[in-house]
């Protein structure tokens, strides 16, 4: 993927727990929907960590990526790249 001119995109890699982490995981959707393109991702994290504060979720990231983590599951809940 060219980070440059395609838009940030959500792998949702679990299904939400509940329904509302399932409103946010689609508020997080509408976010991106709407976001520019941009060669360094780490500056969605901030957003990420407003929707999906801890403790109950980490948030870390990359250049290239942003990803979402339940603290008390070892699988990654989404990715966004």
């Amino acid at each position: 993927m060219d980070t440059t001119t395609d838009p940030p995109r959500l792998l949702i890699e679990q299904p939400p727990h509940d329904e509302a982490e399932a409103a946010l995981l689609a508020r997080l959707t509408e976010t991106l929907a709407t976001a520019e393109p941009r060669p360094d991702l780490r500056d969605l994290a901030p957003d990420v960590r407003q929707l999906f504060p801890g403790p109950a979720y980490l948030v870390g990231c990359g250049g290239a990526h942003v990803w979402l983590h339940r603290t008390a599951d070892s699988q990654r809940l989404a990715i966004i790249r």
